[in-house]
């Protein structure tokens, strides 16, 4: 009876390193944040702004790694169309964090959420 109840302990304990190897590396807590969402030339493409900040918060939502489901931008943004050089997206954006921050850096997120959203046509 012992020798089954370690043996299924064991299954479990490899069955929840299998969930965690698919869950995205997050390094602390998702955070909401008022900025302003915009592409640019370079890596990455998209970065966030927030208001009030020097700081920038470069978005990674690439799904290539099938073991970290990330997942894409959220059905909000995508309904927005392509974000190009010439729009602003306002609003409030829930990110979760890839990289630590760092002074000086630009700290990677995820977008989960993005709520309240206005589009500002650049000329």
């Amino acid at each position: 009876m012992r020798a089954a109840l370690l043996a299924a302990g064991f299954l479990l304990l490899a069955a929840g390193s299998d969930a965690a190897a698919a869950t995205p590396k997050f390094v602390g807590p998702c955070f909401t944040v008022h900025g302003r969402l915009r592409g640019g030339n370079g890596t990455p493409t998209l970065r966030i702004w927030p208001v009030g900040t020097t700081r920038l918060l470069g978005v990674d939502n690439d799904n290539d790694d099938p073991l970290e489901d990330i997942g894409e931008l959220p059905a909000s943004l995508q309904a927005l169309g392509p974000i190009f050089l010439d729009r602003d997206i306002y609003g409030d954006f829930t990110v979760c964090p890839l990289t630590r921050s760092r002074p000086g850096w630009m700290q990677m997120v995820a977008i989960k959420q993005a709520r309240r959203l206005h589009v500002v046509e650049r000329r």
